[in-house]
């Protein structure tokens, strides 16, 4: 038991409920971990539409885990590797907060900052013409999905997506991605 002198379960619930953190998962992403997600996200208590928005957001994130993490773990279920991060949900007064970190290959960095700027910048005439672009283009060499992820939540969320990268080791950064979902409609 010498692990349980160096964690403390009553310190990170209080960390946790300083923060409001309602919801946190860290591990591999299957369809049943999102099922459980998805039912606790049905006892938001502002609407159930916002709910069904956090819940596509969480979706968004967990897909991009799923497919583009660094760090992967082999599911029994699934009988392949899915991908691992994390995703918290907390709030303030005003808004629903929902982060996402994972690990990536430091050479897909630039590309995110890039597309995560350029789709913060657009209008929201121009971001519904953009995705309908982005849906009728054809799929990405070598990448699952539509790339349509960030669009989604930034239309979803009506707030711009901000990312945090960190350094990991030499090889792989740490992407952190953050969308506020506000709690009036």
């Amino acid at each position: 038991m010498a692990y349980m002198e160096h964690f403390s379960v009553k310190t990170f619930k209080q960390q946790l409920s300083a923060r409001k953190i309602s919801l946190a998962f860290q591990g591999i992403f299957s369809q049943d971990v999102l099922a459980l997600i998805g039912k606790s996200l049905r006892n938001t208590p502002e609407s159930r539409v916002i709910a069904k928005r956090l819940f596509a957001i969480v979706i968004e994130m967990a897909q991009n885990i799923h497919h583009y993490s660094a760090e992967k773990q082999y599911s029994e279920k699934d009988g392949r590797d899915i991908g691992v991060g994390i995703v918290a949900i907390a709030e303030d007064d005003d808004h629903y907060i929902i982060t996402s970190g994972n690990c990536i290959i430091k050479t897909e960095v630039p590309p995110l900052i890039e597309r995560a700027n350029y789709i913060n910048g657009l209008s929201p005439d121009k971001l519904k013409q953009f995705y309908r672009e982005q849906r009728k283009a054809p799929q990405r060499e070598g990448k699952p999905g539509a790339n349509l992820g960030f669009i989604d939540m930034v239309r979803k969320s009506g707030n711009p997506i901000e990312i945090n990268i960190k350094d990991y080791d030499e090889t792989r950064s740490f992407f952190i991605l953050s969308v506020k979902v506000n709690k009036e409609l």
